[in-house]
């Protein structure tokens, strides 16, 4: 079974959208390391097209003391105007659409500046 992530990318409390965002989701598969599920530019609204995600099996999310009822995965974006921003854990469960805003800040130099990539890290779920 699969669960499905879009991401927005925005900036600033209004958020405005960031078209042009380079976004990338992984997932962590044992024996592999790090496998890329997608890489994708947003549009002018700052979306991604749906990703699709396997999952575990839907019953691991609704009984008590089964192995984990999702899959984490590592959300990242990056434009040249704005600092990076990494999301780590995102939880994708089956048969359900997550959207994760990755809020990007503008760089405050010349474009060829470095800036800086925040790294961010979601608790797992308390099910």
């Amino acid at each position: 079974m699969n669960g499905f992530i879009k991401v927005q990318t925005v900036t600033s409390r209004a958020e405005i959208p960031v078209a042009g965002a380079t976004v990338t989701v992984s997932t962590l598969r044992p024996g592999q390391g790090q496998v890329l599920l997608s890489v994708q530019r947003t549009d002018e609204s700052g979306m991604t097209a749906l990703v699709a995600v396997p999952t575990p099996d839907l019953a691991n999310s609704l009984t008590p003391n089964q192995p984990q009822g999702w899959t984490d995965v590592r959300v990242g974006a990056s434009h040249p105007n704005y600092d990076g921003v990494v999301v780590r854990d995102v939880q994708i469960f089956p048969g359900v659409t997550t959207l994760q805003e990755l809020i990007l800040v503008p760089r405050g130099g010349m474009p060829t500046d470095l800036g800086e990539t925040e790294d961010i890290t979601v608790p797992p779920q308390d099910l």
